[in-house]
């Protein structure tokens, strides 16, 4: 029988838990001494003292004894058994939504983007020139190196890039659709235009696209320089999948510029601007510059179809063409006019076309504009007068100009755009889709509301649900203006939260933004602009410092932050 301890002396820790790592593993006791216990010491083991964070409620969802509890417990039944009610694992922990993470996801921030916004000049003369594409100051293109022009954003291909590749597989052609096309490559791209560019054009499956029904005909039986550009159109888009078409639109459509010119340099003006053959080219010219770098190349076609257009609105009473030739002008006039009006609302520069080219009560939707004539006039005027706001910020105040506005902003909300056919759901929503953004555009730009004003959160909130629906239906025509007008007014600190129509979780805007921008890549809009812009206004707003850098008097938000990085931008 042992004997008993004597009650001076002190208890016997049996147990500890500050033992190095090395005994507890050998299960024998650790005298802790430092840095190297006496057992590691004596076997020469690496003495290893971590320390090991461990948590009950993992414990307790694995329905497992936390530490050393119920371990002396004189409760049979409690001890032999782990914890058999443990509560369930979603009262315990609430799992946040992962959401998923694709390449086009990723907004980058570079020291060059960083510059531009201390030294951004928002003059909006200046702003064309020292805003470009690939951030290139003006009179360092010659430095810029091919390799650099490829890393930009832009999805033209540099100089290095511009050859075929001949090692690629040789595939018999098919037959052609139009035996004076002997080119097998000009067939395919004819193809190409009708099957993949042409529904692109549409915001609609019901009605064709007057670029087929108009534009093919009058190539094909009519005008080979026309037919040349048409075809420097499809190669152009072709090759941001195929790079083996990018030399193959260079030569097409230096072919019908040099022929353009040359028939602007020797013919009679007045027979130019009276033939259909001249806005024809320049409308095709004026895209293939638009899908190729969206630069200030394209306001030259906008600018010399305009100078055109008057010379033939003078003579018209001596114009005797057939009702086709009609049409044909009419769409071209009307191509001109729309991109002049959609881009002056992001940049806010002087009109290039009259207001008189739309019509203030043609309330029926054009399926070509996925809008009706009425609200392109209504925006049209609504430029006008920010455009006038901008140059003296003073008239803001006067009775007149805020009853201008009044009556805009009455007109937008009182618009009905009608749409005769009823089973064309799609137009409608697109009409209606462009309706919000400019009632959104016009609060911007002539009340000065910003990304924290509840009116532009709740309208964002209509309006990406909408570009989410015509998503759905592989609709991609006319987007890109009402995605950019709700895109470049996100708050920086607060993203907005929009629900989708079928239903589900809340999504951010933010992420949305970038994949619609995504989905768009196919279509006739530049999106690497696109997206250049949008995201360089957020990260200029992110960077601001409203303590030090106010805004100059009586500058809004919208000029502040949109207007001077948007020259020379097309968004029709």
């Amino acid at each position: 029988m042992p004997r008993r301890r004597k009650s001076d002396l002190p208890s016997v820790k049996r147990r500890t838990r500050t033992g190095c790592q090395t005994c507890r593993q050998r299960k024998i006791k650790c005298d802790e001494d430092k840095p190297t216990c006496g057992q590691c010491r004596l076997k020469c083991l690496p003495c290893v003292t971590a320390v090991s964070l461990k948590w009950e409620e993992e414990y307790q969802v694995k329905g497992l004894a936390f530490g050393r509890a119920r371990a002396w417990t004189k409760d049979p039944v409690k001890g032999a058994s782990p914890i058999s009610s443990s509560p369930a694992s979603d009262d315990i922990a609430t799992w946040c939504h992962v959401p998923h993470v694709y390449a086009y996801s990723f907004v980058n921030a570079t020291v060059g983007a960083l510059q531009e916004f201390t030294t951004l000049d928002y003059d909006a003369q200046s702003s064309l020139v020292s805003i470009d594409q690939g951030g290139t100051p003006p009179g360092t293109e010659g430095n810029v190196d091919d390799a650099s022009k490829a890393a930009s954003l832009s999805s033209w291909l540099s100089k290095s890039r511009l050859v075929r590749s001949q090692q690629q597989s040789q595939i018999l052609p098919s037959l052609g659709l139009l035996p004076q096309l002997r080119n097998p490559d000009a067939s395919l791209l004819l193809s190409y235009y009708l099957e993949h560019i042409c529904p692109m054009t549409m915001p609609t499956r019901v009605s064709t696209s007057p670029f087929a029904t108009l534009l093919v005909p009058f190539s094909i039986t009519t005008s080979s320089l026309a037919l040349d550009a048409l075809l420097a159109l499809a190669a152009c888009h072709r090759s941001r999948s195929n790079p083996a078409y990018t030399a193959m639109g260079l030569q097409l459509s230096d072919r019908a510029l040099r022929n353009l010119r040359s028939k602007l340099s020797h013919d009679d003006p007045r027979e130019v601007a009276n033939s259909s053959e001249t806005l024809v080219v320049m409308m095709l010219l004026c895209l293939f510059e638009i899908v190729k770098e969206c630069d200030k190349r394209w306001v030259v076609h906008l600018k010399g179809a305009r100078d055109l257009i008057r010379i033939r609105r003078n003579t018209a009473g001596a114009s005797n063409q057939r009702q086709p030739a009609d049409s044909l002008v009419l769409f071209c006039q009307r191509f001109f006019a729309y991109h002049d009006v959609i881009g002056r609302t992001a940049c806010g520069e002087d009109t290039i076309f009259e207001t008189d080219f739309w019509t203030s009560s043609a309330k029926e939707c054009d399926a070509w504009l996925g809008c009706s004539p009425e609200l392109v006039s209504i925006l049209s005027e609504t430029n006008e007068l920010s455009r006038r706001r901008r140059a003296n910020p003073a008239i803001a105040s006067l009775d007149h100009f805020k009853s201008a506005a009044a009556l805009l902003g009455q007109r937008l909300a009182s618009l009905e755009q009608k749409v005769w056919n009823l089973e064309d759901t799609i137009l409608a929503t697109s009409a209606e889709l462009k309706r919000l953004a400019a009632e959104l555009y016009l609060h911007c730009a002539l009340y000065g509301a910003t990304p924290s004003t509840p009116y532009v959160t709740e309208h964002i909130g209509r309006i990406l649900p909408l570009v989410s629906r015509l998503l759905a239906h592989q609709v991609v025509a006319g987007l890109s203006w009402p995605l950019f007008v709700a895109a470049v007014e996100l708050d920086p600190h607060q993203d907005v939260l929009w629900f989708p129509e079928e239903g589900g979780m809340a999504e951010n805007a933010r992420p949305f933004v970038l994949y619609a921008l995504h989905q768009l890549s196919g279509s006739m809009v530049n999106v690497s602009r696109t997206r250049s812009v949008i995201e360089k206004v957020w990260q200029a707003r992110e960077l601001h410092d409203w303590a030090q850098t106010p805004a100059e008097e009586g500058q809004n938000d919208w000029e502040q932050f949109v207007a001077p990085l948007c020259g020379n931008m097309s968004l029709g």
